[in-house]
């Protein structure tokens, strides 16, 4: 199952590394994300490579490399972490793309380190329901409800697009934050996504940017297989066009690697997955493509 993503064959172009990650250990309501990464395989291998709004076609752009899937040690998260440092081992920061496929939420804080490390500038652009800025949430600071706040720990600033739920001590840590390490945009109050667009390239500038995408940032009626629902979340057209915007005629920041989290797939229904992984394409076209 693990043999091939978006079907690529022998494609050329940037190769990106492909690291299925199937864990949950700290969900909080629904289960399922661990059966994620294997659902966005299914799906990739029966989507068209071809943007045609975009007139670009992935095979064109870029080569998948598919990783044997991280085994989830038993124990927390700190003990997945663990093995994810070993594995980054392998690879160089400052050259190659690693698509971390989840799994939930918890999983990248070793690849927030691992790119900060090479780009000590480095910008997160953090697509949520959530704005994981507790500091401690079912009794470990490395819950799926804490990763910004650890990636904040490390001193990365932050980009939050969709944020809609909350507790009260995250939105004063928010409010205490400086206006040029942490940047939100709630789903209530959501500009165009073109405008959306020039703000994150005004925030972020010539820094490079990590980008960590927990499906339940966009609506339910887009994706509904994902574990802590949120009405009121980002429609697929807006999503799409800001991918577009964001490196329209060569603008936008350059990516470093990204992560894909929180699918749960529904049994009997395929629209989550293909919802999630028309997104990676999407903005790996956009970014590929027009960067």
């Amino acid at each position: 199952m693990y043999d091939e993503f978006f079907d690529l064959g022998l494609a050329q172009g940037r190769n990106i590394f492909v690291l299925p990650v199937p864990y949950e250990g700290t969900v909080s309501y629904g289960t399922g994300t661990r059966l994620g990464p294997e659902a966005l395989f299914r799906a990739s291998v029966q989507i068209e490579s071809y943007d045609a709004e975009l007139d670009l076609d992935l095979t064109d752009l870029a080569h998948f490399t598919p990783l044997a899937p991280v085994d989830p040690p038993k124990g927390g998260p700190e003990a997945l972490h663990g093995v994810l440092r070993r594995r980054l081992e392998e690879f160089d920061a400052g050259r190659d793309f690693i698509l971390t496929l989840g799994g939930e939420h918890s999983i990248p804080l070793p690849l927030f380190e691992f790119y900060k490390a090479a780009h000590p500038d480095l910008v997160i652009l953090h697509i949520d329901a959530h704005a994981d800025l507790r500091e401690s949430y079912g009794d470990t600071p490395y819950s799926h409800a804490c990763i910004m706040a650890r990636a904040r720990q490390l001193s990365i600033p932050l980009v939050q697009i969709g944020i809609r739920s909350l507790c009260r001590e995250q939105r004063d840590f928010m409010r205490a934050q400086p206006k040029s390490e942490l940047m939100t945009m709630f789903a209530w109050d959501l500009p165009s996504p073109c405008e959306a667009a020039e703000r994150v390239r005004a925030f972020v500038g010539e820094r490079p940017i990590y980008l960590s995408f927990d499906v339940d940032g966009m609506d339910p009626s887009v994706i509904p297989g994902t574990g802590t629902p949120e009405p009121g979340g980002i429609a697929y057209p807006w999503m799409s066009r800001f991918w577009k915007e964001l490196w329209l005629d060569g603008m936008g920041p350059r990516l470093v690697g990204m992560d894909m989290v929180e699918l749960s797939p529904v049994h009997g229904s395929q629209v989550s997955e293909t919802a999630a992984v028309k997104l990676i394409q999407r903005i790996l076209v956009s970014w590929l493509g027009q960067g």
